[in-house]
């Protein structure tokens, strides 16, 4: 075996590679020998003959091997959920606390923030003094104790990651469903909860455009996730055309969720975001062997209004170091600049332009472009209105907050305008949630449960 071969293999579509090859290829190349302009090389080649559902789940585990393995023996529900990324998409602070309330533990390693999208573990650091780098144990202790811990992903785990991510972003390689579907599972599985629920977005404001390239990556993910122990993998389809909830920048949207938290109510997207995928993960868990989806939607709802998941997400953030006093009253100075947006006319708001927004918020400071760039946690823009919602003309849209400096500020505001559109008519704004799938099912449209249709109805 010899790495030209590997590559004239890929590149010739020849015939799959065996699980041999895969294994020897990556193994290689993360010991150093095989050099990057190879990698690179096949990593192209890849991207244009793709990859068998079984060349995928082999190159998952194998990057997998090349770190840790988590061993969970006296955690008896243990499940965790991956999002692809969204404008505003805080769901993960929400949902661990709730799911864990409701008896089921929750792990899960999250991301930072890189280009329109946020990212979880940025939200968390805006929080004093929470630690979102542990090690191994002590984030397994704080799983088993506590019931649920996010942090960043270990440096202990799937070494070859590491070093593919970073050469794919400076090689054009990163648009390959093969890769991106090794790329996100192999830390799933290297965490190894028992199962796993995914949400895949799809529309103008995600990674994925539209509902075919969503489904087609969902099903990639499923298929590795079960082939490598995570059963079942499901994974729920939702839009994302706009941001989710009511604001975008990291301490913002801690205290969206933190309010969210204390008194369950919130933005009707977030809510039934968390919900529906708080019910997915309890009802997949083993824990509910003889209730429905909708009985645990509605369950989730209730924990959520009762407000007993706060005092989880408390406790959480106070293992991990935070200041939970920081959670009563913001923690950090007033932006230098701070300006209003208002309505520039009368009608009902039916789009909020969700990339211009999340790359509006990048150049407020609340996101970054490179990864190693800061963040200004309180950089953000914290709306006033939805999509659906009516407007008069001079009410409040929204309030735009940086440290960067006036003509960011002047030039972010003027640009935001330009994310809103309006309709004389009543705007049906579709629910959030629009398909579930899964290997036995098939990709199958998703029925709203009672109680969340009659929130809609009331919200309309």
């Amino acid at each position: 075996m010899n790495a030209v071969s590997i590559i004239q293999t890929k590149r010739n579509d020849a015939r799959p590679h065996s699980a041999a090859e895969l294994e020897w290829w990556i193994a290689a190349y993360t010991s150093g020998d095989i050099p990057e302009y190879q990698m690179a090389a096949w990593l192209m080649a890849v991207c244009w003959r793709g990859m068998s559902s079984e060349e995928t789940a082999t190159l998952c585990r194998c990057m997998v091997e090349s770190g840790a393995r988590l061993s969970w023996n006296s955690t008896p529900y243990l499940v965790d959920k991956h999002s692809t990324g969204g404008v505003g998409d805080k769901i993960s602070l929400v949902l661990a606390p709730l799911v864990a309330t409701l008896g089921v533990s929750v792990p899960m390693m999250a991301g930072r923030g890189l280009g329109h999208t946020g990212g979880t573990i940025d939200k968390l650091e805006s929080i004093p003094g929470y630690r979102v780098t542990l090690h191994i144990p002590e984030f397994q202790q704080f799983v088993t104790e506590v019931g649920c811990s996010i942090v960043a992903a270990s440096s202990e785990m799937c070494l070859t990651d590491r070093k593919l991510y970073a050469l794919r972003d400076v090689t054009a390689t990163v648009s390959s469903i093969p890769l991106q579907t090794s790329s996100i599972m192999c830390k799933k599985i290297a965490e190894n909860p028992h199962s796993l629920v995914l949400d895949v977005k799809y529309g103008s404001a995600s990674f994925q455009s539209d509902q075919e390239s969503a489904e087609q990556l969902a099903k990639s993910m499923i298929a590795t996730g079960e082939a490598n122990g995570l059963l079942p993998t499901t994974c729920l389809l939702t839009h994302m055309d706009s941001m989710i909830g009511m604001s975008v920048g990291n301490w913002l949207e801690v205290e969206e969720c933190v309010e969210l938290l204390k008194t369950g109510k919130g933005s009707l997207d977030l809510v039934s975001l968390t919900t529906v995928q708080a019910a997915q993960m309890l009802l997949q868990s083993g824990k509910y062997p003889d209730s429905t989806m909708n009985s645990l939607i509605q369950l989730s709802l209730e924990t959520l209004e009762s407000g007993k998941a706060y005092a989880k997400f408390r406790e959480m953030v106070r293992a991990h170091g935070g200041d939970i006093n920081a959670l009563e009253s913001c923690p950090h100075p007033t932006p230098t600049y701070i300006a209003s947006i208002t309505a520039p006319t009368a009608g009902y708001l039916c789009e909020l332009d969700g990339m211009l927004i999340g790359n509006l918020c990048v150049q407020l400071g609340a996101g970054r472009q490179v990864s190693d760039q800061s963040v200004d946690p309180m950089a953000g823009i914290r709306f006033s209105k939805r999509p659906g919602d009516f407007c008069n003309q001079g009410d409040p849209m929204a309030k735009i907050q940086t440290n960067l400096g006036m003509d960011v500020l002047v030039a972010v505001q003027d640009q935001l305008i330009q994310a809103m559109s309006f309709s004389q008519d009543p705007v049906k704004i579709p629910f959030p949630v629009s398909h579930v799938v899964s290997s036995n099912e098939g990709k199958v449209r998703f029925e709203i449960p009672e109680c969340l249709a009659a929130k809609q109805s009331v919200g309309a």
